[in-house]
């Protein structure tokens, strides 16, 4: 499995070995038609941003709504506390989009093609996406097995809700930690570009 993931990151991370190797200036004025391979980087990075970290959403909340359906069956009344537990590893996903939401607000100038970013600088903001995305994909599946722990200790004692959100809330630390990198950089970057 870990050969398997190794040799997917590798097949996605080449082409930028290869484009990183440009020139550094560009053109202030690009032909028609042209490639820009910074911004296509870029965009790309938000992208990832997004749909990675709502990967480990979607695994989390999934996780958490079969735990809950279990539960619910013998004890319908616990239905806010168990809702309450399926909505926290979605957050993740709304950090990413966050995330891709400040590089096109903050980078609206390059997208809409009057500032040009070199490849270099196209990576950076890739490189700046990542954190948040590879943080909130491994924390959200994580959660949701605190989550559905959870749900087991709150089936015998439903008094147990509010150690149950804090040891979930335990996990959510560190996609909260990507998200504030992500931020920063992203945030750094921007004075160098623009």
């Amino acid at each position: 499995m870990k050969t398997r993931s190794l040799l997917t990151a590798a097949a996605l991370l080449a082409p930028i070995a290869v484009f990183a190797q440009e020139p550094e200036a560009i053109a202030a004025a690009t032909h028609a038609g042209e490639v820009q391979w910074g911004l296509a980087f870029a965009l790309f990075g938000a992208a990832i941003a997004t749909f990675v970290s709502c990967i480990g959403s979607i695994i989390g909340v999934s996780v958490t709504g079969q735990a809950g359906a279990g539960l619910l069956t013998e004890k319908p009344e616990l239905a806010g506390k168990v809702i309450t537990l399926m909505v926290l590893p979605g957050s993740q996903g709304l950090y990413g989009m966050v995330i891709a939401l400040l590089f096109i607000f903050n980078y609206a100038d390059v997208i809409n093609g009057e500032v040009a970013i070199s490849v270099s600088q196209g990576v950076a903001i890739l490189a700046a996406c990542l954190p948040v995305a590879f943080t909130c994909v491994t924390s959200g599946p994580y959660q949701a097995k605190v989550c559905a722990a959870g749900m087991h200790m709150l089936a015998k004692d439903e008094k147990m809700t509010g150690r149950v959100i804090t040891m979930a809330a335990l996990v959510e630390t560190y996609a909260l930690l990507g998200f504030l990198i992500s931020f920063f950089m992203l945030n750094n970057f921007k004075g160098g570009i623009l």
